[in-house]
């Protein structure tokens, strides 16, 4: 499906449209308090566009959710007194599923992939998502109604799993073409350059916005809130496969990138967020180990100017600190370098880190209750009974021990595991196998760009899911659905026939 210039254009205009309204909404909640006529507004309008143009509301959304994190995806209705958790986040997304409907069967949508295979054909991997999604809505209701766990934490968890999960679909059946995946880039980009005022904010006020909401575990403060600082290891993954394959079009926002992508590390580092450090150096490797040969000399060169640009910053703020050492920037850079360090290092000694020795004993409190029902899990809305020496007893929710992967694993059993595994070796297999058809062939950098990002962004989010609640949080949960919906879009499944019939052509030509 190739978007024309006035589909285009229209969906952009639409796009900013709810994106300005929900921002009123959200900025006017923050600021003066909530209005229930305001969110009424921002609500209506963003569900309007999204289903009249439900892949304009897509990018809203992810927009939205990276600017504005939780106070988007988490801010709930409250109405005679009474608190309903409807988000900003659901009734766009409500939109867009049946926006995405109404257009499949009024056949307004192109159903097609670019090789004139069928998007209703579904592919193996279609069927495990959906499996995944079923299962979810059975284990919801077998342990809300018949195992009498806690029907609020079970909805919860049913929510982030099944609801949010149709994200996958959405992204297939919307975003099936290379100038729609560059868009969605392009939004998520957009909204990574608007979260670089947050960490501007959090350096000269000593401590980051909306980081109060995941404490440290060791003295110290972030200068970044931890949604924000996992948005932007996306975005630099994307902004160096632009880099690598000379997307940008202008000599002027090359170098905009090349001076943001320096800040957006140093706002990830001052997240303080250790898993995040580790999950963006892995997948940093593999993008560049996929990379042809002539795109990582590229990116290459582009080093050399982030590793003058950090030397240069760093210099500066070492300066500054030096000679203001009364300034809050200058606080700031001395408390963030030493408790960097000192984090940095704890990773390597388990019992003597809080964070990590608090994970590992409720990993194997979990295993200890997995072992009774290994096969279908302990299910939805159980709490864990968790004692670390004689000082810390509690009870822990399952979906909150801080691995995902994990999490889903004890909740639905052995099962699960081979679903996952299935899952993840099909798209890899889809992606390795298409990769070495796309480097043998000339003029293939589109399509190389988004098989490689995308693919980087998964082995990203497949690392960072050891150490945190991604699928059981709506604002971090869903961008993994859309990846995984974004390699299965465009035909990757059947991209190499279709490259392979493109050139045919073109030597027949």
């Amino acid at each position: 499906m190739k978007i024309s210039d006035k589909n285009s254009q229209i969906e952009l205009f639409f796009a900013i449209f709810a994106i300005a309204a929900v921002s009123v909404f959200v900025l006017a909640n923050l600021l003066l308090g909530y209005n229930l006529y305001l969110y009424a507004f921002a609500a209506l309008a963003g569900f309007v566009v999204s289903v009249f143009r439900p892949r304009a509301g897509v990018l809203a959304i992810v927009f939205l959710t990276f600017v504005f994190e939780r106070f988007f995806t988490l801010v709930p209705v409250f109405w005679n007194r009474a608190e309903y958790k409807i988000y900003p986040l659901d009734i766009l997304f409500a939109g867009v599923l049946i926006g995405t409907i109404l257009q499949y069967f009024a056949r307004h949508l192109e159903t097609r992939f670019p090789s004139g295979n069928r998007v209703s054909k579904w592919r193996i991997v279609d069927w495990l998502v959906a499996i995944f999604i079923l299962a979810s809505s059975a284990y919801f209701f077998a342990s809300a109604y018949l195992f009498r766990a806690d029907t609020a934490v079970a909805f919860s968890t049913f929510k982030n799993y099944a609801f949010y999960g149709l994200f996958y679909f959405a992204i297939v059946y919307l975003f099936n073409s290379k100038e729609s995946l560059f868009r969605l880039l392009k939004f998520a980009l957009a909204g990574a350059i608007a979260i670089t005022i947050f960490i501007f904010i959090g350096a000269v006020r000593g401590e980051g916005l909306w980081t109060e909401f995941t404490p440290l575990s060791t003295p110290g403060t972030r200068i970044l809130a931890f949604p924000h600082s996992f948005f932007l290891s996306m975005a630099v993954l994307i902004a160096l496969a632009y880099f690598a394959f000379g997307k940008f079009k202008s000599r002027v926002s090359k170098n905009i990138f090349i001076v943001l992508v320096p800040v957006w590390l140093l706002g990830i580092a001052g997240s303080l967020m250790r898993h995040l450090w580790i999950s963006l150096f892995v997948s940093l490797v593999v993008m560049i180990a996929m990379l042809p040969k002539e795109n990582r000399k590229k990116l290459r060169n582009i080093f050399i100017h982030y590793a003058f640009l950090i030397f240069i910053l760093i210099a500066l703020l070492g300066y500054v600190a030096v000679l203001f050492p009364d300034l809050g920037i200058s606080k700031t850079f001395w408390s963030a370098a030493g408790v960097a360090g000192k984090r940095f290092i704890s990773t390597a000694n388990v019992s003597t880190d809080e964070s990590l020795n608090w994970r590992k004993n409720v990993w194997q409190s979990a295993w200890e209750d997995f072992k009774k029902t290994p096969v279908f899990g302990i299910g939805y809305g159980k709490k864990l009974s968790v004692e670390i020496g004689t000082k810390y007893k509690d009870f822990v929710e399952v979906r909150n021990i801080h691995n995902s992967l994990l999490t889903v694993f004890i909740q639905m059993g052995i099962w699960s595991v081979g679903l996952a595994a299935a899952a993840f070796w099909l798209i890899a297999k889809s992606v390795f196998k298409n990769l070495k058809h796309l480097r043998s062939l000339p003029k293939s950098g589109d399509e190389l760009l988004l098989l490689i990002v995308f693919f980087a962004l998964f082995v990203n989010y497949s690392i960072a899911f050891l150490f945190q609640t991604y699928l059981e949080t709506n604002l971090l949960g869903m961008f993994f659905w859309v990846i995984m919906g974004s390699l299965r879009s465009y035909g990757f499944y059947e991209l190499r026939n279709e490259r392979t019939t493109k050139i045919c052509k073109q030597e027949n030509a």
